[in-house]
């Protein structure tokens, strides 16, 4: 939209809805987070993790006790300050219009901030995590868990059957239970296109329907699927450059119990006059929030050949 928005609507005559630009839908990956909670302080403590133990064979009689000192690892996530937004409605163009501007700068505000919230989820989900006695040890993502671009084919290929075949089994492998928690794999465009058209994907004989028939995008595989446009930079400013890296896309494979979300503001939201500003009506928003990995082998990604 233009900088003086104002002036290109203000002779519009409005209907009783508001149509706003075309954008990806906000608000649908941060809830993806396993936990959630609420802080004030600059860093919290959120898991503590202790290494698996092993009983073993008693060999004697009125023998030692097999003493052990169990292996424990301690996640944080950390404040990363906040953000906000504060579109201002002039005087003037609030009269020229046959319906109140307020209401649809309100609605594009009450976006703004989920939009900044789904954001937030995949720039923390992609950036360190935080262990080590007071939290300021950086845990980077793995970069090997993933299922390369190149997987099952000649080159580089897009998201195929057998991508996902094999991260079903590199899951098995890092012991994430998919009877427990099926992960869900965030789709861009290309890759969805991709889904539809593997047959055994889209014929009703290997499945519940035929994803075809409805265009809904149906758990296959032991998978969950979401459509999100990852790589839309004003969607994600902070996290589309983490979408593509070297030309070439990466779906993450988002298993909650292995993500927690650490809020310091939600939403606060206010409306007020600017005696500075010629008393225009400013709609302020502002939000905080944080997402951390807690477990790195329930952290994985799919890479796939952008389409031509």
């Amino acid at each position: 939209m233009a900088d003086n928005w104002a002036e290109s609507l203000r002779t519009v005559e409005y209907r009783n809805n508001v149509t706003h630009e075309l954008k990806q839908q906000p608000g649908i990956l941060y809830p993806l987070a396993g936990s959630s909670d609420t802080y004030s302080s600059k860093s919290a403590e959120i898991e503590q993790r202790f290494a698996g133990l092993t009983l073993q064979k008693k060999t004697t009689r009125n023998g030692d006790t097999n003493n052990v000192d169990p292996s424990a690892s301690v996640r944080f996530v950390k404040k990363p300050g906040s953000s906000n937004v504060a579109p201002l409605l002039d005087r003037d163009d609030k009269h020229a219009t046959s319906v109140d501007m307020k209401s649809p700068l309100v609605m594009e505000t009450a976006d703004a901030v989920r939009a900044y919230h789904d954001d937030q989820f995949l720039t923390g989900w992609w950036g360190n995590g935080w262990t080590g006695e007071t939290g300021d040890i950086a845990v980077p993502f793995t970069a090997g868990n993933k299922v390369a671009h190149t997987y099952g084919g000649g080159g580089s290929v897009g998201l195929t059957k057998a991508k996902l075949i094999e991260l079903r089994r590199l899951l098995g492998t890092a012991n994430v239970s998919m009877q427990r928690e099926k992960p869900i794999i965030l789709l861009d465009p290309d890759s969805e296109s991709d889904l539809l058209n593997i047959n055994e994907y889209v014929n009703k004989d290997f499945g519940e329907g035929s994803p075809l028939m409805t265009g809904e995008i149906k758990p296959w595989l032991g998978f969950r699927f979401f459509s999100v446009n990852m790589k839309d930079a004003v969607a994600f400013p902070n996290s589309a450059a983490l979408f593509q890296v070297g030309g070439i896309n990466r779906l993450p494979v988002i298993i909650p119990s292995g993500i927690h979300r650490g809020v310091w503001v939600e939403f606060f939201g206010k409306i007020t006059e600017r005696d500075d500003k010629q008393f225009s009506e400013q709609i302020y928003a502002e939000a905080e929030s944080a997402v951390v990995r807690t477990n790195e082998a329930k952290a994985w990604f799919l890479e796939t050949k952008p389409a031509a």
